[in-house]
């Protein structure tokens, strides 16, 4: 009998422990993910956000650049559009300082200096884990055309491609409304 009742109270403590263990994990993870500011973002560090549509094929299309920087105060974005062509790109001039890839496409539109307040840097944060889930539940596939979309810090730390990818809706969220400034 003695050891019947002790079996039971520890099963119920050993139960009651496990559920408390759970909860105790979710509450971490949503607490992770609501207290997320984008703190690499600072003076010195930026993000890049790209999205290439596949307007040409294997040769691209226009490309989507959203830059998120900061003065050490505000978080800003930049917000860039540059053209595709079904011509491959003109070589680098020896005697200039090398490009980004997108640089030598034609600027098309370009605003710059954006305060994004913290409703946007939500957007942003959102956008770059969508990203992750896509990448990660994207089955690998040798294509010469497609979708792309990155994620690049500027020290390199973080380098999410996706390609060929698919549609990536909180970027066009936060491209509307940087357009709409």
């Amino acid at each position: 009998m003695n050891k019947t009742i002790i079996t039971i109270f520890l099963v119920t403590v050993l139960v009651g422990c496990s559920n408390q263990s759970k909860k105790e994990e979710l509450n971490n993870e949503t607490n992770i993910l609501k207290n997320t500011s984008l703190e690499y973002i600072d003076e010195w560090n930026q993000i890049e956000l790209a999205h290439t549509d596949d307007k040409y094929g294997e040769w691209g299309g226009d490309s989507d650049i959203i830059l998120i920087y900061s003065d050490g105060k505000n978080l800003y974005a930049n917000y860039s559009k540059y053209l595709g062509s079904r011509k491959p790109p003109a070589p680098p001039d020896l005697n200039k300082k090398p490009k980004k890839w997108y640089e030598y496409k034609k600027l098309d539109f370009k605003i710059d200096s954006i305060i994004i307040d913290k409703n946007k840097t939500d957007l942003v944060e959102n956008a770059i884990l969508e990203l992750v889930k896509q990448k990660v539940y994207n089955s690998t596939s040798f294509s010469h055309s497609g979708i792309k979309n990155s994620v690049i810090t500027r020290d390199s730390s973080l380098i999410i491609n996706d390609f060929p990818s698919n549609k990536w809706l909180t970027f066009q969220k936060l491209k509307n409304f940087l357009i709409k400034k």
